[in-house]
């Protein structure tokens, strides 16, 4: 995810140990890694959205030299004779074709590669494809690669009731990561919504990975170079990790509906147990709360349906509120409204450690970083 390419980096080094070759792209996570990364990644990273096996990086001219970039390359070994597959193509920049000109001509070298390789031609199935190559144009760089995840691992299965403005589970990760929340001291989300934040804040204190949400099968698991057993033990070591201890986690929201929707979907992830629901006001905190937390995330209302003037006092109350209840604790909060967050946290005393803007769906938001 744009904005968010260095929690991931840093994620990848946590779950592998180390990885080869680092590079940070725009949205993208450049890495070399041994084979067994595709299992790890695609069981345990929580800011991924989708891991794809680099087969060509490149620049070019025109289109002909993306068919010849594609057609000089080898899909034996990730395309069974039998097996179809789909060209997925994105576009940025400016060109004289479009991304299904691309997906095109990639398709075709595909199909020409593997009939001068093995005398076969693939099959092409655009709606449920055995492998999806994804070809990638920006400026006038070409990258292609083969998607080992399948759809995108923010989608972890377990909400059964969604917000209106939910945050993706990908971005609440990255958010309690950027907190350094690891288990330890006290969780607070006091604007929780339909409780993705305090739910990822359970599942990485239980370490419980978020393969065990995951619906369906791993597109890794129908290419020729991926072992299915070794995937499965993986996979079963890592849901043998999940411990079952109790941790210090409030989710608060001003609207009921909204926390009994928190509820079942804690429920479906299971970790209902462990977070305590409580319907507060943000502004009046230390009404509501026993102890002083020691880590606070949250996703509070943007100003898309509160007047600027009516964020403007949310968001001081509940900054002053805070820095008065827990003075020391560290806060990561993502909004759209940055002028008016910058301006309530200056009022409030907060220091602002660090913003970054990550496009969050197709809004442009910013993350903000604070020492209360």
């Amino acid at each position: 995810m744009i904005g968010l390419e260095d929690v991931f980096a840093e994620e990848a080094k946590q779950i592998l140990g180390s990885v080869g070759q680092l590079e940070l792209g725009k949205g993208r996570v450049f890495f070399t890694a041994p084979l067994e990364a595709m299992y790890e990644l695609n069981i345990r990273a929580r800011t991924l959205h989708k891991l794809f096996l680099l087969l060509h990086r490149g620049l070019f001219e025109g289109l002909r030299d993306i068919y010849v970039a594609t057609r000089q390359l080898d899909f034996t070994s990730v395309i069974k004779p039998d097996q179809s597959f789909a060209v997925r193509a994105e576009r940025v920049g400016q060109h004289d074709f479009t991304s299904m000109d691309v997906a095109a001509e990639v398709g075709q070298a595909v199909i020409d590669s593997y009939m001068a390789s093995t005398g076969v031609r693939l099959k092409v199935n655009l709606s449920e494809p055995d492998v999806e190559l994804y070809a990638f144009v920006r400026d006038n760089e070409f990258l292609l690669g083969i998607n080992t995840t399948g759809s995108s691992l923010h989608k972890r299965g377990y909400r059964v009731f969604k917000h209106p403005a939910a945050l993706r589970t990908s971005v609440a990760a990255a958010m309690l990561l950027l907190a350094g929340w690891r288990g330890d001291g006290l969780l607070l989300d006091p604007m929780c919504g339909g409780g993705t934040i305090p739910i990822e804040g359970a599942l990485m204190a239980r370490r419980i990975p978020p393969a065990a949400f995951r619906r369906g099968q791993p597109a890794l698991l129908s290419l020729p170079i991926a072992d299915e057993q070794e995937f499965r033990e993986r996979l079963e070591r890592a849901l043998g990790e999940r411990i079952d201890d109790i941790f210090n986690i409030v989710g608060m929201d001003k609207f009921r509906a909204y926390l009994e929707g928190a509820r079942r979907n804690a429920r479906s992830a299971g970790v209902e147990d462990t977070i305590r629901f409580v319907q507060g006001d943000a502004t009046d905190l230390a009404s509501y709360l026993r102890d002083p937390p020691t880590h606070v995330v949250t996703n509070p209302p943007y100003g898309i349906r509160l007047r600027l003037r009516g964020l403007f006092r949310l968001y001081r109350g509940f900054l002053s509120s805070l820095a008065s209840l827990a003075p020391g604790c560290r806060l990561v909060l993502i909004t759209a409204a940055r002028g008016t967050f910058r301006r309530a946290a200056s009022l409030a005393g907060l220091e602002v450690l660090e913003e970054r803007k990550i496009l969050h769906g197709d809004m442009w938001a910013s993350i903000f970083t604070c020492c209360v």
